[in-house]
């Protein structure tokens, strides 16, 4: 999924596929549902309480009525902003950039809204807080839960990275931790400063926080490595307890950045292994050219010592992608809905588990070389080969030749369970634009068709799919009996498992 493009056609060219050949085509992914709204905060969100402030913006939490899920609520100033952060489309580049992303470990973008005096937009709420009010509580981490934190970190600095973002303001503020007093599972947040990586020539502005800011920054020109100096701060933080820096100020703090920035050694930081004063020295070394990677930090033999590969942890996954099978278009973009939109953390706690098992190298998705691994210590090499092909045609819907993390959810997910009448209710008023009470091929087009050009027999054969009275419309009984009937496609079988 990620920044995967939509299908549309060819520009001043008619379009000469058949309506089943579009279907092929046509894919929808979170970033399908992430709606844009001018007209302020919507009614369905209910304030809760004030959860932070910054200079120009603030978070509140609201109870979302339509989801019955609780949400962050990001309210920014329209005064404070610079038009470099704003996007024709998206409202805010950090909503667009957001909604490139799928990965387990960063912020999920709902939707965004917009009134005269202040962009809204609308996040998953994270329990937990920030990581920086845990460090203040604990005063320094175990090697082990260290390691736990920065592998979730590197995995999405790097999934970041690939998709040529850089998130220029990594600090413990913007990390949040998914539970309260419970695991160590982050989320990373605050995408206000990143911006998109252009290969022919490097960044400039000086963006961070004074402590975690990369001495090149502040020389004017650097590339996305410097999220990778922010990564090595905080690993020091959460290994010692207290900041890199003794300056009183800002101006102070930088100062030493820039004519001594930190050095790690052994001998600096008593009791640390070999293994971390390794990665934190590659992390901090004072040369971007000679800086690691973040895929190179994952690798790190630090991270795979402490990472958790608990495959105990795998459950059902496995059967459930090798039987996944969507025929229904209608069908699917619901699934997707659920999956990116409708559930909460507690819901797919086990599930992100699993996928993080089976993501060996931390990438934040799985390859055909991840399942093939796995599928091999059940099967013999020839049916896992043929097991691992048909979960790719069939749960990797945009092609990518890999599976993402809403597209494993979506596969994997409990629907007994999970979509109860409230969810499908739900995901019918996000059809349902005018409150009707039937969903019309002009609303199919506007939910789903925002990112893609196509005819409209294309919208009515999906129309058609739930339209069991013929009546050019989807009510919401024919809309329930789609989404509960039992698919009559068989999945296939090769083996007992």
């Amino acid at each position: 999924m990620g920044c995967g493009r939509l299908f549309s056609p060819p520009k001043n060219s008619k379009c000469l596929l058949t309506t089943k050949q579009e279907s092929l085509n046509v894919t929808f992914t979170p970033r399908t549902f992430v709606q844009k709204h001018t007209k302020g905060l919507s009614d369905d969100y209910i304030f809760q309480k004030n959860l932070g402030s910054g200079a120009y913006s603030e978070v509140k939490l609201y109870y979302h009525s339509t989801t019955l899920q609780y949400r962050a609520v990001k309210q920014i100033q329209k005064s404070g902003l610079n038009s470099c952060f704003t996007d024709p489309v998206y409202r805010l580049k950090e909503v667009k950039i957001l909604c490139s992303l799928d990965h387990p470990n960063i912020l999920r973008c709902f939707e965004v809204f917009e009134d005269d005096l202040k962009y809204y937009v609308v996040t998953e709420y994270c329990e937990g807080g920030e990581l920086f009010e845990t460090i203040l509580n604990l005063k320094g981490f175990s090697e082990h839960e260290a390691a736990n934190i920065m592998s979730q970190l590197l995995s999405a600095i790097s999934y970041c990275h690939e998709h040529s973002v850089i998130h220029r303001d990594l600090k413990p503020e913007n990390v949040l931790l998914e539970e309260k007093n419970g695991s160590l599972s982050l989320k990373v947040a605050d995408f206000g400063s990143s911006c998109l990586l252009d290969p022919q020539r490097k960044m400039t502005g000086c963006f961070g926080s004074a402590f975690y800011i990369a001495p090149e920054v502040l020389d004017g020109e650097y590339d996305e490595k410097c999220d990778l100096w922010s990564c090595g701060v905080i690993m020091f933080v959460l290994l010692t307890g207290r900041p890199p820096y003794r300056g009183k100020n800002v101006a102070e703090i930088l100062a030493q950045i820039k004519a001594a920035p930190l050095q790690i050694s052994q001998e600096s930081i008593p009791r640390l292994s070999s293994e971390a004063a390794d990665l934190l020295q590659k992390l901090l070394e004072i040369s971007p050219k000679n800086r690691i990677e973040a895929r190179e930090a994952l690798r790190h033999p630090w991270i795979q010592n402490y990472r958790n590969y608990n495959e105990d942890t795998l459950g059902n996954s496995l059967d459930e992608l090798r039987s996944f099978h969507s025929a229904s278009k209608l069908k699917d973009a619901v699934h997707t809905y659920v999956a990116s939109q409708a559930v909460s953390y507690n819901e797919i706690k086990l599930l992100k588990a699993e996928f993080l098992a089976l993501d060996k190298n931390g990438d934040g998705k799985l390859s055909k070389a991840e399942l093939f691994a796995q599928y091999k210590k059940r099967n013999n090499e020839e049916d896992a080969a043929k097991i691992v092909k048909n979960v790719m045609d069939h749960v990797d819907t945009d092609h990518s030749g890999w599976i993402d993390y809403t597209e494993f959810l979506k596969a994997c997910m409990d629907y007994s369970n999970l979509i109860s009448h409230e969810k499908l209710e739900s995901a019918f008023k996000m059809f349902d634009k005018d409150g009707s009470g039937d969903i019309t091929v002009l609303e199919l087009k506007e939910a789903l068709g925002q990112e893609f050009l196509t005819d409209d027999s294309f919208w009515r054969s999906i129309l058609e799919e739930a339209d069991a009275n013929q009546d050019g419309v989807i009510d919401l009984k024919e809309f329930m009996d789609l989404m509960t009937e039992r698919s009559l496609n068989s999945p296939i079988k090769l083996v007992n498992m």
